[in-house]
C-alpha cells in the first residue's frame, strides 16, 4: 500500500503536464497563399487581402491540436476614394498543421461576408493591391 500513494502522485504530475501542453506557434516571418498574406511579428499578426488588410495585435495562441480563434480588425476598401476605411471588428479561426495555416475571417458587424484562406510560411502572398 504505500507504493501506491508515490505512483498516484506520479501519475497525477504527469496528467497535469500533459494537460498544460501548448499547440504549436505561427512562424515570424511572411506567409502567403491565394489572395492572402501574413505578415507574423513576434507581437502582432496582420493580414494582407485583396484590397484589404486585418490585424491582431498580439501573438495567436494555439491549441495543442493547432486550431485557433481570436478578435482583431478588419479594414476594407483598399485606396478606394470616398470608400469606408475605418477597422470594423473581425473574428479569425482556424488550424494551424505544421507550416500551413487555413483560416476564415468572419466580420462581427457582418459587413462582409464570410470568407476562407490558406497560407504556408515562405510562400509568397498572391493578392490584388488596390
Amino acid at each position: 500500500m504505500k507504493l501506491t500513494r508515490p505512483l498516484l502522485c506520479i501519475a497525477v504530475v504527469l496528467v497535469f503536464a500533459c494537460s498544460n501542453s501548448t499547440g504549436p506557434n505561427l512562424r515570424t516571418g511572411m506567409w502567403g497563399g491565394p489572395r492572402v498574406g501574413l505578415s507574423v511579428e513576434d507581437t502582432r499578426v496582420q493580414f494582407l487581402f485583396d484590397c484589404a488588410a486585418g490585424e491582431v495585435d498580439n501573438k495567436i495562441p494555439f491549441a495543442p491540436d493547432g486550431r485557433f480563434e481570436v478578435t482583431g480588425t478588419f479594414n476594407g476598401a483598399g485606396n478606394a476614394m470616398g470608400a469606408d476605411h475605418s477597422p470594423h471588428p473581425a473574428r479569425y479561426f482556424g488550424r494551424l498543421v505544421g507550416t500551413h495555416i487555413t483560416f476564415t475571417r468572419v466580420l462581427l458587424d457582418g459587413s462582409m461576408p464570410d470568407a476562407s484562406f490558406a497560407a504556408d510560411f515562405g510562400a509568397a502572398p498572391s493578392i490584388v493591391a488596390c
